[in-house]
């Protein structure tokens, strides 16, 4: 009975056969993870390689086919490493070569877990639709973990934030950040499995040549988005614009040693701001609002009445408020970052505190240990505090004009779910302040305003964002390059910027989508947990049990 059991499990098993491939030798896999982490850094800014990021992904899923979980841990961190370590390079400006590696090292581990619960969905799912989806849906789900495990996640390198130039930010209003990613990485499963079977690496499914079809339908899908419709274009327009000025003073480079602002940032930036209202006063145009990046004012106008009567006194000449970024100390340890609006009446009838400091940047967590182990975090001597509340500021009640301005400032911009918040709180406009000039000529702000503009294509925002020393840009909610200033460089963004109230179906939908796809990926891989299929080929099956 037993034997008449087990040979009629044996048929049924056998009946549909499963995907099968060969492993990958691991010379090949080591070059798969080093070439892929490098591909994945070319597709962001400044390289712009956009379309490398999917096959960035199909190589480390290469690499991931290999006998040992050992090995195939080892792949993954080179991946990660090849990536992080070099896009975080302008962590070594103020914080040291010890600190940025460790960075970059710890934001490649996040890559490990995700290459060795990809591996067992490969290995034991074979490669199928279904697998390719799962694989995905687990990308998804280690980008979510990343930008928000620990202390509040570091979202850089994220894969939508490389598609600032693709025709693939199409589909940001739609299915937002989380959506992307899984975009992003079934395009590399695609790439993968047409590989594999064009060098004949599979033993089922898509075989020789016929594995020109993943390749097929994954082109076909990019150009595809091109004629995506953005919602916001359907909505209709039922705010005017806002002309705002955001000025970019620019200023000398900050004191590596001493970690403060120079003492001419105030004063390029009051200059900047006269020119501008004298131009503006010539041709007639009314400003609504002049922006000021953060930390531009070297101090505290509520604090110091002379900052305050020149801030005030360019606003009453614009007839417009300026909205200025200061730091507030708070006790003697600690401090806020703060948005500061400052009218033509000479009052301060608004501020913004940033709710997500950076940690090690902004303030540094458990500080007695890491105090022992880096006398690095002694340049952070207040610790800065979150801020309460969303920045959102209603002009027409602070009987300053009309338009609802959500505030983020620097990092911020790169959260979605800050910017989910400020457009749920009615913002019809976000301006991003920032102080690029801690990361001096690093990648840094280029990469930033990447994020700009995919973060305003997401929300159907405007995003106004403005630095202290560059990269400045303004960007319509369609994510069209209004106005620009380059790095370094001194002057100002002018324009009349749209204002929108519809609300995106990613910002309507919020966290779920990230939520529901990281569930799928963790669904799937129970499934595959619960399978003893083995996809690798029988033959290297048996001599490699130990490592599946």
């Amino acid at each position: 009975m037993r034997a008449t059991a087990a040979a009629a499990g044996a048929r049924r098993r056998t009946a549909r056969p499963r995907d099968e491939f060969e492993p990958t030798p691991w010379p090949v896999a080591l070059l798969c993870g080093a070439a892929g982490g490098g591909a994945a850094l070319l597709a962001f800014p400044p390289y712009d390689l956009w379309m490398l990021l999917p096959v960035a992904i199909a190589l480390l899923g290469a690499g991931l086919l290999v006998r040992s979980i050992w090995l195939a841990a080892g792949v993954s961190l080179l991946w990660g490493t090849a990536l992080f370590i070099p896009l975080t390079e302008w962590a070594n400006t103020y914080a040291g070569s010890t600190p940025w590696i460790a960075l970059g090292i710890f934001e490649a581990l996040y890559i490990v877990v995700f290459g060795l619960l990809a591996r067992t969905v490969m290995v034991r799912r074979g490669l199928c639709l279904t697998s390719a989806v799962v694989v995905s849906a687990l990308w998804v789900a280690m980008e979510t973990l990343r930008s928000s495990v620990p202390w509040g996640g570091l979202p850089w390198g994220a894969s939508a934030f490389a598609l600032a130039d693709s025709p693939l930010l199409h589909l940001a209003p739609w299915i937002g950040i989380a959506g992307l990613a899984f975009v992003v990485a079934l395009l590399g499963q695609l790439l993968l499995f047409g590989s594999l079977a064009v060098l004949g690496r599979r033993r089922r499914g898509f075989t020789g040549l016929s594995g020109v079809w993943p390749f097929a339908i994954a082109v076909a899908a990019v150009l595809a988005t091109v004629v995506v419709p953005h919602p916001m274009n359907r909505a209709p327009v039922d705010r005017p614009t806002m002309t705002v000025a955001a000025i970019q003073g620019s200023m000398s480079g900050i004191d590596p040693v001493s970690y403060t602002m120079p003492d001419d940032v105030f004063a390029n930036h009051l200059a900047v701001t006269r020119d501008v209202v004298e131009r503006t006063a010539q041709n007639g145009t009314q400003l609504d609002l002049i922006v000021w990046p953060e930390d531009s004012t070297g101090g505290d106008p509520r604090q110091n009445p002379q900052l305050a009567r020149q801030l005030t006194g360019a606003a009453e000449e614009a007839g417009a408020p300026i909205l200025v970024g200061t730091q507030v100390q708070v006790g003697e340890t600690e401090r806020l970052n703060q948005s500061v609006l400052l009218t033509p009446e000479h009052t301060t009838p608004y501020a913004y505190s940033k709710r997500h400091p950076v940690p090690f940047g902004e303030y540094i967590p458990m500080r007695g240990l890491f105090s022992q182990l880096s006398d690095k975090v002694d340049l952070v001597t207040l610790d800065m505090l979150p801020g309460e509340e969303v920045g959102v500021m209603d002009l027409g009640a602070l009987d300053q004009g009309q338009g609802r301005v959500g505030i983020l400032i620097c990092f911020e911009i790169a959260y979605d779910s800050l910017v989910h918040d400020v457009v749920d709180e009615g913002a019809e406009v976000i301006v991003v302040q920032s102080n690029n000039a801690l990361f001096g000529h690093s990648d840094e702000a280029i990469q930033q305003l990447a994020q700009a503009k995919v973060m305003a294509v997401m929300s159907g925002r405007s995003v106004v964002h403005i630095s202290t020393v560059g990269h400045s840009a303004i960007f319509s909610p369609t994510g069209r390059r209004i106005d620009f200033v380059d790095h370094w460089e001194q002057g100002a963004l002018l324009a009349d910027v749209p204002l929108r109230t519809g609300i995106t179906p990613a910002v309507a939908a919020g966290p779920w989508i990230a939520i529901g796809l990281s569930a799928v990926g963790a669904v799937g891989l129970l499934g595959a947990l619960g399978s003893d299929h083995r996809a690798l080929t029988r033959t290297t099956t048996r001599r490699s049990r130990r490592g599946d």
